[in-house]
């Protein structure tokens, strides 16, 4: 019974080296996805586009906003002269006035917010494919985003693969 322990542990033993051996290489690469981004000419136009809708939406809202002060300055002026019900009637105006500038600013944020969702999907969808196309070509095993900051270290074995998804995406 002995000697059929030991060579259950001696066979066990002799396997182990090959059990670490057949385990696949990891390779693991690294690329900053905002250089990416950023360093691509789409992301230009997608800016352009978004400060000129911006701009838009400012001057929009400057112009509510002269509304509104016009509104006060004269309600202001003719408060002595008010009657109840005109000087509620000039209240009621200005407290819709200011209704009004704050939901088109909360409906402006929602717009700008959703106009970049909608500029950069497309962009972001591009370079995605590409950092799989490089992956799968060169055999990574991960391809990390240092971007964000939540890798707080990368080998010096680990590759930088910046230089070739930009080299797929440029022509």
């Amino acid at each position: 019974m002995k000697n059929l322990i030991i060579s259950f542990l001696v066979t066990g033993l002799l396997f182990i080296p090959l059990v670490s051996f057949s385990q696949p290489q990891l390779k693991i690469g690294h690329v900053n996805f905002e250089e990416i981004m950023l360093a691509l000419p789409e992301s230009d136009s997608a800016k352009a586009i978004l400060e000129k809708e911006t701009k838009e939406l400012e001057s929009a809202y400057e112009e509510l906003t002269v509304t509104y002060n016009q509104l006060y300055d004269e309600y202001k002026k003719g408060l002595s002269s008010y009657s109840a019900i005109v000087k509620k009637t000039k209240e009621d105006e200005l407290l819709d006035k200011q209704k009004r500038m704050s939901e088109f600013e909360q409906n402006a944020s929602t717009t700008m917010q959703n106009r970049n969702a909608e500029l950069v999907k497309p962009i972001v969808e591009k370079i995605n494919k590409a950092i799989d196309k490089v992956a799968t070509e060169n055999g990574f095993t991960y391809i990390l985003d240092i971007s964000k900051g939540s890798v707080v270290f990368t080998s010096k074995d680990s590759q930088n693969i910046k230089a070739l998804v930009l080299k797929l995406l440029k022509p």
